[in-house]
This record gives C-alpha cells, sequence and structure tokens, in this order.
C-alpha cells in the first residue's frame, strides 16, 4: 500500500523548480486552463501534476488519471516521464492516450452497447484518407439519387470527407440535400460493410460512434466517470469539434478535474477542424480558470525578446515572456538571408551548416531545416549539395511516424543488442516491456523465477537473434531483416503484441509497417555497410532533419534554418492570415540560440505540375518582415 505524503510536503520530482504560476497549476483543485507558450515545460507541468496528484492521494487508489494528447510520441513521452518521476507502481494509475486512442478504446470495449444500425463488425477496418472514402463511396454506393442520377460527378469528395462526420449521431432523416443523401448511404455501407468490403470506419467516425455510445448509455457513461479523478488535454488548441464534443459528454458535470494546457498562438490545426476559440468554449463549458505561465526555457533572451513581439501581432491580449536564467543576456541569433535564387542559397546554407556541425560541433540532431511546403521542392538543392559535402540530412516525414511506433522501438532495441557488445538501456527497456506484456506482478516474490527465468531466454533469443543478423549482407537485406523482425514476433507472441497494442489488428497494419520499417533499414544498411552505422542512419542520429512546420510542433533545436519566407510558399495568407501568423510563430520558436530565415528573388517551385523557375516575392506576407524589422531582426544580402 502507497504511503501518501502530505501535499504540504510534496516537492517537485528531481529537484525543478516551478516557476509560482505552474506550482499553482500543479496543486490546483479545480477544472483549469493553462496558456503555455513556446518552452514553458508543458510536458513537464502536466508529469509533475499527475505525480502531485498520485503521491499526494489527491487522485484516490481506486481512480485513475487520464492524460490525452495529439500525437503518439507525445503521449509516450508523458507518461514516461510520469514513469521516472513517480515509479512504475503508482503510474500504472495515469492512462496516457491520444484523442484517437481514446475514442477507439470506448468504441471497442461498448461496441455491443450501440443500436444494430450503427455497430460495426469487432474486426473494422481504419480508413485514413478522403481518397479511401471516395474509392468507397463509388464502387459500393450503387442506388440512383431521384434528382441527381450522375451524383459522382456533382460533388466534391474533400467536402463529403468532412460533411460524414460533420454532425453529431444519429443522423437526421430529414435532410434533402445531396450530400445530406449520400452521408446516410455512406454510412450504412461503412458500418455494416457491402459485398466484399468489410466494416471500415474513420477516426472522426470512431469518434461520433464514442461520442453516440455515451449519450445513449447512462451506464456506461457512468463507469467512465467513475474511474477518472483527473484529466489532461495537452495541445488543447488544436481541439476539433468532433474531439470537444466527444470531451463534453464524456466530463462535462462529472466530478472529474480537467487540466487543458496549450497556447492559442501555436493554433495550426484550423485546416483539420480545430476549434477557433478553444480555451474560452472550455472556460464558458467547464467553469474553468486561466493560469498563464511567463518564463520560456528553450529559448535565448535575443529570441525570446523576438517571441514577445510576434506574440503580440497575433494576441493582443499576451502576456510579456522571460528567459531562462541559464543565457546570458546577450544570447540568441536571428537573421534573415536574401539570395538572388536557390542555388546560390543552397551552397551558402550548406557552407554555415558545414561550419555548424564540423567547427562549432552542433550535432546534427540539434539543428533543423524547415519550410512551409513541399519540402521535396524547397529543400532539394539544399540536400543536393550536403550529401557532395559530405553532410547527412533527410526529410523527416518518411521516419517520424514510423519512429513513434511501439514495434519499431523494439525492433530496435533487439537489433541493437544483437549487434552491440554493450547496450543495458535497451536491455532494460525489453524486460520492461516483457514484464508488461505478460502482466507480471515485480512485488511478489512467487514470480521472481518467473522474472530470472524470462531473463534467461530473452538472452537465449537475443544469442539466437546475432548468429541471424550475421547472415544479413548488402544482397539479401531485405528478405532477411523482414524474417528477423518476423522472428522476433513469433518470440514476444503475435497475441500478446495484438493485446497489448489493439491498432496493430486492424487490417494489414501490422504487415506493413514491419515491410516498411524492414525497407528503410535495408536501405541504411546498403548505404552504411554495417549494423551499428546503418542502426544510427535509421533512427537519424547523424542526419539533419528537413521538414514542414507542422511536422516539427512540440520539437525543439539549438539552431532553426526557415527556407523560403516568400509569398509563394505563403500562397494563401490573405485567406489564413491568423492560421499562417501562427504557423510563422511555431517555426521560430522550435530554436534555442538562433534562428535563420532565407528569401530568394528566384526559386523552382511546381507550376501547372512542373517545376519552374519563378520570381519570389513577399508582398503578400509583408507584415511577416515588418514584424521582423520591429524587432530590429538583421537583414544580410547575398547577391541581391
Amino acid at each position: 500500500m502507497s504511503i501518501f505524503v502530505p501535499s504540504d510536503k510534496w516537492f517537485p520530482a528531481d529537484g525543478l523548480i516551478l516557476e509560482p504560476a505552474a506550482e499553482i497549476a500543479v496543486k490546483c483543485d479545480t477544472n483549469i486552463v493553462v496558456i503555455a507558450g513556446p518552452g514553458a515545460g508543458k510536458t513537464e507541468l502536466l508529469a509533475q501534476r499527475a505525480c502531485y496528484l498520485l503521491q499526494t492521494g489527491k487522485s484516490i487508489p481506486s481512480q485513475k488519471i487520464l492524460a490525452i494528447s495529439f500525437k503518439v510520441d507525445a503521449a509516450e513521452n508523458l507518461l514516461s516521464r510520469v514513469e521516472k518521476r513517480c515509479g512504475k507502481e503508482l503510474a500504472r494509475r495515469f492512462e496516457s492516450r491520444t484523442f484517437d486512442s481514446f475514442a477507439k478504446h470506448l468504441l471497442d470495449q461498448f461496441r455491443l452497447a450501440l443500436p444494430e444500425e450503427y455497430r460495426p463488425i469487432k474486426d473494422y477496418n481504419i480508413a485514413l484518407t478522403a481518397r479511401e472514402i471516395k474509392e468507397i463511396a463509388l464502387g459500393y454506393i450503387t442506388e440512383r439519387h431521384p434528382y441527381h442520377p450522375n451524383w459522382q460527378y456533382e460533388i466534391n469528395f474533400d467536402k463529403l470527407f468532412k460533411k460524414l462526420t460533420s454532425s453529431p449521431l444519429p443522423l437526421q432523416e430529414e435532410g434533402d440535400s445531396l450530400y445530406d443523401w449520400i452521408v446516410r448511404k455512406l454510412w450504412e455501407v461503412l458500418i455494416h460493410g457491402k459485398n466484399t468490403l468489410q466494416s471500415t470506419l474513420t477516426f472522426p467516425m470512431i469518434s461520433r460512434l464514442a461520442d453516440f455510445l455515451l449519450r445513449s448509455n447512462p451506464y456506461i457513461i457512468s463507469a467512465l466517470r467513475a474511474t477518472y479523478s483527473h484529466i489532461f488535454l495537452d495541445e488543447f488548441q488544436d481541439t476539433t469539434y468532433i474531439q470537444y464534443d466527444l470531451l463534453r459528454t464524456a466530463f462535462h458535470d462529472s466530478h472529474a478535474i480537467l487540466t487543458a494546457v496549450g497556447d492559442d498562438k501555436q493554433r495550426i490545426m484550423g485546416w483539420a477542424g480545430a476549434l477557433p476559440n478553444a480555451f474560452s468554449q472550455f472556460i464558458h463549458d467547464f467553469h474553468a480558470s486561466e493560469i498563464r505561465l511567463i518564463k520560456n526555457n528553450r529559448s535565448a533572451p535575443r529570441l525570446v525578446e523576438i517571441q514577445n513581439i510576434l506574440a503580440k501581432a497575433i494576441r493582443s491580449n499576451s502576456v510579456k515572456v522571460s528567459s531562462s536564467e541559464r543565457w546570458r543576456r546577450e544570447d540568441g541569433i536571428c537573421q534573415v538571408w536574401t539570395f538572388s535564387d536557390h542555388l546560390q542559397e543552397a551552397v551558402y546554407v550548406a557552407s554555415a551548416l558545414q561550419k555548424l556541425t564540423h567547427i562549432e560541433k552542433i550535432p546534427p540532431r540539434e539543428i533543423c531545416i524547415l519550410v512551409k511546403q513541399q519540402e521535396h521542392i524547397y529543400a532539394n538543392a539544399l540536400l543536393m549539395e550536403l550529401k557532395q559535402r559530405g553532410i547527412q540530412a533527410r526529410f523527416e516525414r518518411e521516419y517520424q511516424d514510423l519512429l513513434a511506433e511501439e514495434l519499431t522501438q523494439l525492433f530496435i532495441d533487439f537489433l541493437t543488442l544483437a549487434t552491440h557488445t554493450h547496450s543495458p538501456e535497451s536491455w532494460q527497456r525489453l524486460i520492461n516491456f516483457l514484464v508488461d506484456l505478460n502482466g507480471y506482478d515485480t512485488d511478489d516474490e512467487k514470480v521472481q523465477e518467473l522474472l530470472l527465468r524470462q531473463e534467461y531466454e530473452l538472452n537465449d533469443f537475443i544469442e539466437c537473434l546475432k548468429g541471424k543478423v550475421n547472415q544479413v549482407t548488402k544482397d539479401n537485406c531485405n528478405e532477411k531483416i523482414i524474417r528477423l523482425f518476423r522472428s522476433i514476433l513469433e518470440y514476444l507472441g503475435i497475441e500478446k503484441i495484438l493485446g497489448a497494442f489493439p491498432k496493430y489488428s486492424r487490417g494489414r497494419y501490422l504487415a506493413g509497417l514491419v515491410e516498411t520499417v524492414s525497407n528503410k533499414i535495408a536501405e541504411s544498411f546498403v548505404i552504411c555497410g554495417n549494423w551499428i552505422e546503418a542502426i544510427e542512419d535509421f533512427l537519424g542520429n547523424n542526419s539533419i532533419p528537413i521538414m514542414t512546420i507542422h511536422k516539427s510542433k512540440g520539437l525543439e533545436y539549438d539552431t532553426v534554418i526557415f527556407l523560403g519566407l516568400e509569398d509563394d510558399a505563403f500562397w494563401n495568407f490573405k485567406n489564413q492570415t491568423d492560421a499562417d501568423l501562427c504557423a510563422f510563430f511555431v517555426a521560430f520558436s522550435r530554436a534555442k540560440r538562433q534562428v535563420i530565415f532565407t528569401f530568394s528573388a528566384s526559386r523552382e517551385v511546381l507550376r501547372n505540375g512542373q517545376l519552374r523557375a519563378v520570381n519570389q516575392y513577399k508582398i503578400e506576407i509583408s507584415s511577416l518582415y515588418q514584424m521582423l524589422e520591429q524587432a530590429n531582426v538583421e537583414v544580410l544580402s547575398h547577391g541581391i
């Protein structure tokens, strides 16, 4: 039995000193919104709050804390911090999920409570894109509309994808528009399947079904509310209408205490249906108070100074933020570099990166190349120039989601143990995973013999794996690495894996993941010729990441170089000024020490499906340059 710490005797783990506002948020016993800007330590605040609630007994032992994040890696990062701060025993009562995972968990657990009309089969498929829904609509809706016999040629399928889940369930029968008719037909086909089509749901559909499930079953919603004492909501500014409906149904007027954390200056998911006023809506609906953090623990003072100017331009009510005491007052660099064309830009930026990595010894993973869109086009010339100089860089989009997968980490840990002479971190992670996978209680003395046997079995399997790893060559690596992964899955037990990670049971998800990861590691093996370097290459430990602003959300780097601060990159600035201002702020705030923006008078862009060198301007986005000018950002001309 845990011995609780009196709340007035509790202190943050690891000797961390919280700013006063953060300490209030950690110990608050009412619903709150925490406005936390870049570098404020949102994840650490939630981890410390979890520790406080668990260690003091504010969250009673019969209940759990539910944390909802937007990304899988963010959810895992928060869970690992809680485990590290307060130990595995208490952390068992901390449930860290994404919104999609939370909704899917509800649907899968209580699916049979849905009326038959809205009840999918147990092993339904997941559709992720509007294109998949289009193919289903065209292939399986065979009825003719009485007034639109050729409806297939009249509708916009991107609009249909949004309309599919724009309203809560049950669907209304009185809608007479063409889209209303198609949506009703499509729900019927997707829920029940047709001919060769199995039940197929999108994640927004799953959220709508979970919401309907709770509204229709008072016993289920009562059980849900009895399960959780506290709810954490990370990156709340990106909450969609659908997700907010589910949240409100689940916890409005409940006894659970909700903590919503985020920053409306970083709201960049409006295109995906994010609420335009998530914080004010939450404050109104959940009678929440607001707390604002005023410390940026990430960025140097000069960068924080510029961030304050940008923040005020984006939100007039933004509070002034201060930098950490670890910096000197003069630290921080922000410049705009201008070039005659993108080729000159590539040469100059590559030289700067060479100096950073070779002379200043900045690790490649501490540098990021950012673009607004189309990184394969905007950063292609730079990537080629870096390769000629022997500097590794890569488009991170191809790897981010793979590296966030639980099975990818398991594969890498097994390969690391089979190819390195000493890797205690990988060994401990696998032991901990096997303990959880097999449901062992490490506090039970009778289990100790099983745990010892498990370690012997793992060691024997690693020795067997070493023999298979040594058989891999550049010529056979594709086939051999897939076999390696399959043998690892067999050792762990496919059924146990599917039980631990239900997402891998849908469709070809697991097979596709194994194939994709295998191919990527094989690519690295062919390039490097040995396992140690291949694993490092796959993880990107020695590569400079190249990504879009949206993919950089939540990440931080010593140096950020933003390519193409130009009208073409922000092509819709007039129609989505607020969203683009927020994106600009997100890009700027990823940096700890240095931010560089580039402008090229000529750049290759896509025109009618072809790459063409086009003159670039900064007329439409003149307000961005005005903000930088207001902040006295230096402009260095190279060829203009």
